[in-house]
């Protein structure tokens, strides 16, 4: 019997999608324009399946489900409180709130897909968008300080220099912002609500801009308000990422990074700053032809 259910578990965790999947079920926290246009995305990459959404709220783990997609924060605390061991993709969590498992990893059946900008795609981003680039620029809250060691890994991998600053308090943060702005080229914004909020936006901008320094990240959204540019996973690259990890063998607990991104600028903010107008579909494909090249 010990045998048997080795082998079973083998097969649930080691074969592609198309091979068991025939039924999917979606949680989702509430309808917004983005689940939709998410689900229709998965929808029209797997023909052949069933897709079950659900809203978190009414939601459960369906006997006959071959696969569960959660979508955010509060669906993946969810899953977690669930005793299933249907194979999960945990979609669309960022760092800032990824939960911390004390003293253990997250179940082998589950795979969380971020929704965070990958460090080293960042990075790329900002060297093909400044020339010579030398000192990227970090600034995080103590909350978030256990991120740094991400980007001083990617910074390395780069051939970059990083110079951080950690703010403890809020009346800190044009200090540290100035400091961070003196010794680097450009400010990369990470997923740290404490410091990268609707409140701090205008000093952030403003005090950046003035130094003639631009700032990338930290998320699309951003982009409207003023960062220059950012790498950032639309519903559908979320949906082709999905299908690419269910193609892989299954890594029980991993926590990946969308392998699918997209590219988004503010042409506007590069003229007020003397840059060439970014083209999104040409940085895009030079960062992919870096990262299958590495």
């Amino acid at each position: 019997m010990h045998l048997l259910r080795l082998i079973l578990w083998a097969l649930v965790y080691l074969l592609p999608t198309g091979s068991w999947a025939d039924t999917v079920s979606v949680v989702i926290p509430r309808e917004t324009a983005l689940t939709r246009v998410f689900v229709e995305a998965l929808a029209s990459r797997m023909p052949m399946d069933t897709l079950d959404v659900q809203l978190l709220a009414k939601a459960s783990v369906s006997d006959s489900a071959s696969l569960l997609i959660t979508l955010g924060h509060d669906a993946l605390h969810w899953r977690l409180q669930q005793s299933s061991t249907t194979p999960t993709i945990a979609a669309y969590v960022t760092l800032d709130g990824l939960p911390q498992l004390p003293d253990s990893p997250y179940p082998a059946s589950i795979q969380i897909l971020l929704a965070s900008a990958k460090p080293e795609r960042q990075i790329r981003l900002a060297q093909l968008l400044i020339p010579r680039l030398d000192t990227i620029g970090l600034l995080f809250s103590e909350q978030q300080r256990w991120q740094k060691p991400f980007w001083q890994t990617a910074a390395i991998q780069q051939g970059v220099n990083l110079y951080a600053q950690a703010v403890s308090q809020q009346s800190e943060l044009p200090r540290r912002l100035t400091d961070v702005l003196n010794e680097s080229e450009v400010l990369i914004g990470l997923d740290d609500p404490v410091i990268y909020n609707a409140e701090n936006l205008k000093t952030l901008l403003l005090t950046s801009y003035a130094r003639n320094r631009v700032l990338i990240g930290p998320s699309a959204p951003f982009i409207a308000a003023g960062s220059l540019s950012t790498t950032y996973s639309s519903p559908e690259n979320m949906a082709d990422s999905i299908l690419g990890l269910l193609q892989q063998e299954w890594q029980p607990g991993a926590i990946r990074y969308p392998e699918r991104f997209s590219v988004l600028s503010n042409s506007q903010v590069a003229h007020s700053l003397g840059l060439p107008p970014p083209d999104d579909t040409e940085l895009m494909r030079r960062i992919q032809a870096q990262e299958q090249n590495r």
